[in-house]
């Protein structure tokens, strides 16, 4: 069941606002084929739409919280969502039909589509949800990742140990040679 709907009949051209909230619950469904999850707190969903002839201008602001997980800790991360939205809606049996041939106008690249008499928003704010959320989302700039347990490192001389390996010899006189004929 959709939560974020607009009556078409109920716009003009001077529009119409709405105040929705966005719920945990909403949150939760749409974002359950996600590694993403529904913060502690609702959200918000503010809308102006107006109707000029078909079409309906759409402009909002969504404010909410999700949870993703630290790319290096793997701690739960919350993320403020606050972005602003716009988009142009028009009826269903205006959408160009698929052909072999591709000719996208630039006016078609930021439209979307509506049936009947209501305009559906939930998919387009879902779609906002997860475009705002980093690829790879940080608990903080310094998260050093998970801890290795003592047992589990290697030993020193591996990575950056007083005493380089017998086998690198040759590659660190080559690497003196040339850093000589460079001066």
């Amino acid at each position: 069941m959709s939560t974020f709907v607009l009556q078409i009949p109920d716009l003009d051209e001077v529009g119409r606002d709405w105040n929705f909230a966005i719920r945990r619950d909403w949150l939760a469904s749409a974002l359950a084929d996600t590694e993403l999850t529904a913060g502690t707190k609702d959200g918000r969903f503010t809308v102006h739409a107006q109707r000029t002839g078909t079409d309906v201008l759409v402009q909002g602001h969504v404010e909410a919280e999700v949870v993703a997980t630290c790319a290096r800790c793997l701690r739960d991360v919350p993320i403020n969502v606050d972005l602003a939205l716009t988009a142009l809606y028009s009826p269903e049996h205006m959408r160009p039909q698929d052909s072999e041939e591709i000719h996208v106008r630039l006016d078609e690249v930021n439209r979307e589509y509506y049936g009947g008499s209501e305009v559906v928003l939930d998919p387009m704010v879902r779609e906002l949800l997860l475009l705002d959320v980093p690829m790879k989302p940080l608990c903080s700039d310094a998260c050093e990742g998970i801890a290795v347990p003592e047992h589990l490192r290697p030993p020193e001389e591996v990575f950056g140990g007083s005493v380089p390996d017998s086998r690198l010899a040759p590659l660190l006189k080559l690497k003196e040679a040339l850093t000589k004929n460079e001066e």
